[in-house]
């Protein structure tokens, strides 16, 4: 178990305990607040056991936008939590407040925790580079895939996110070719070419047009014969965001894009590869 879906048990053990008790002696919490309205503490019983059973189904899929949509959840009651004791907007009694305090630093703590958990989902150990690995089975020989997949000058013709490629100089290790999407644009360098195997190319995140959040990318392409008709096709992307926030606010958004980039880019090489 890594440590996000260690962070998110903890929470759902908490909301799930948390709401079965108000659900069962919610007479006895609305006493202990000083309220005549039984009823809220119900509601939010039953409210904060469906929450418990929504991380649950997270802890096996672990989803990084529904993830962090947790999370903002549990800021949300954090933040509640401090306007009401500020502002005092209902007639509760001390004991009462103090145990709303409790409970939200509780769950603030518990916010922190999945946030950081969440932070490094993804990375690659002691590195601080995060890598994304995607593959596809085609029916073709490794030397079939392999004249696709190094048609590097035609790159733009199967990847949804670069529009034009021009290869600036030099071929296989060392080969600089510029990419644009749009009105941006950057050029990328080839820093590994073995026929028939892989190669990869490092981007050059520094330009003045560069539009993505990296302060590192690399992009490793590699193919792996199954046997003497099926072919492996594998994509390895390593990168580092240029804040660290981005690891978690940022990280669950992209990797979503990321993913549906490396889908078409997949389809659309083994759309050509089969075809031939």
């Amino acid at each position: 178990m890594n440590q996000l879906q260690k962070a998110l048990q903890l929470n759902a053990l908490f909301s799930g305990l948390s709401g079965i008790l108000l659900v069962a002696a919610h007479n006895r919490v609305a006493g202990l607040f000083d309220t005549p309205n039984s009823s809220v503490f119900q509601v939010t019983g039953a409210a904060l056991i469906y929450f418990s059973l929504t991380i649950v189904y997270e802890i096996k899929h672990q989803n990084l936008l529904r993830v962090l949509f947790i999370i903002v959840q549990d800021s949300l009651w954090v933040i509640g939590s401090i306007i009401v004791l500020i502002f005092q907007p209902f007639d509760i009694s001390m004991t009462g407040n103090g145990v709303m305090a409790a409970i939200a630093l509780i769950v603030l703590l518990m916010a922190i925790s999945q946030t950081n958990a969440l932070a490094q989902t993804d990375s690659i150990a002691n590195k601080g580079i995060k890598q994304l690995r995607f593959e596809r089975t085609v029916k073709a020989t490794i030397a079939s895939v392999w004249k696709v997949i190094s048609d590097v000058a035609n790159y733009h013709e199967v990847a949804p996110n670069v529009d034009d490629v021009k290869i600036i100089s030099g071929e296989g290790k060392g080969m600089v070719r510029s990419c644009s999407h749009g009105k941006d644009s950057w050029t990328e360098t080839c820093s590994l070419w073995e026929e028939e195997k892989e190669y990869a190319f490092e981007v050059n995140t520094n330009a003045p047009d560069y539009p993505y959040p990296f302060k590192y990318l690399k992009g490793n392409w590699k193919v792996e014969a199954i046997d003497n008709s099926q072919t492996r096709v594998i994509m390895l992307f390593e990168f580092e965001y240029k804040r660290k926030f981005q690891n978690w606010l940022l990280h669950p958004i992209l990797k979503v894009k990321f993913g549906k980039t490396a889908e078409k880019l997949l389809n659309n090489w083994q759309n050509q590869i089969e075809k031939k």
